[in-house]
């Protein structure tokens, strides 16, 4: 990189003069040198003329080694280049080019660079889309699966997790009295008051279909359960125009070795269990003493036989 800029002292504006001058300076100075010399001298001594030839060719033969590891060195940007796009195809990283003046590679060193950071930026826009509810921005289905799928294996590392299922009770008598507008303003309502009131930095919350929703804690039981009942009943209260939203919750603590589809179907038999003893209320999974019917009616409504 010196020797770049060096010469871009010289040539700012053409990589290609940089790289002439280096291929025909290196080499024939040495032997312009000689025969400038030779010129002044009358007489030689053929031991000296040879001594002289020696010494001329030798100089031109380190020239050109010099000129081939400058020309490697002012290559370095281009490889740096292309070991960026490589890395940033196969481990999405961003890379830090090289800032290359305004000859032709720091002209296409700059345009690699604009042109990756705008791939990344609509890449992970298109990722969220592609996971973001539209309606409510929390994760929709795929989303809560990725995460769910990230926690586990978070919690398997020794961390705390606790999975909440959540359904509203009355979504249908808000959407009958007050129009479906006001259904979609307590789901938006729903996502961003947990948010605020819920949900910390590690934790997350998605939409896994209707008004079934999805809450991951990374926290101890006790605590996991005494934020989401706090954050319930702060739902149940009407305020800012959105009606009240009463929920029936489940919930289920993730315990070593189980699946993301085991530890679902626990928080969601508790969702049942809440639903099948009236509803507004939180059951855990360690919880349920199943009155008679709530297997039949759970394996009724998730298709389980």
């Amino acid at each position: 990189m010196k020797a770049s800029r060096a010469l871009s002292e010289f040539f700012p504006h053409s990589y290609r003069a940089r790289l002439l001058a280096l291929v025909l300076c290196c080499p024939l100075l040495p032997m312009l040198v000689l025969v400038g010399w030779l010129c002044t001298r009358n007489g030689i001594p053929p031991e000296r003329l040879l001594f002289g030839v020696t010494v001329g060719l030798g100089a031109t033969l380190v020239g050109t080694i010099v000129s081939l590891l400058l020309i490697y060195k002012l290559l370095d940007p281009l490889r740096r280049a292309a070991i960026a796009l490589d890395d940033y195809y196969s481990q999405q990283k961003l890379p830090t080019l090289p800032e290359s003046g305004d000859d032709e590679i720091g002209r296409l060193i700059r345009g690699i660079d604009r042109c990756l950071r705008g791939i990344d930026a609509g890449r992970r826009e298109l990722e969220r889309h592609a996971l973001e509810d539209a309606l409510t921005g929390a994760m929709n289905r795929r989303g809560s699966e990725q995460q769910l799928a990230h926690s586990i294996a978070m919690a398997e590392g020794g961390e705390s997790f606790v999975l909440f299922v959540l359904d509203l009770d009355n979504l249908k008598p808000i959407n009958d009295a007050h129009g479906h507008d006001a259904g979609d303003r307590v789901l938006v309502s729903l996502v961003d008051s947990a948010r605020a009131r819920c949900l910390g930095e590690h934790d997350w919350i998605g939409r896994w279909g209707g008004d079934e929703f999805l809450i991951g804690l990374r926290d101890e039981l006790g605590q996991a359960k005494g934020r989401i009942r706090a954050w319930l009943t702060a739902l149940a209260q009407p305020q800012d125009g959105v009606p009240a939203v009463q929920v029936s919750a489940g919930c289920a603590h993730y315990r070593p070795g189980q699946s993301a589809v085991e530890l679902f179907r626990e928080a969601d038999k508790a969702m049942y269990q809440a639903k099948f003893s009236g509803g507004h209320s939180l059951v855990c999974h360690s919880q349920i003493r199943s009155p008679s019917g709530l297997d039949a009616v759970y394996a009724e409504a998730t298709g389980q036989q």
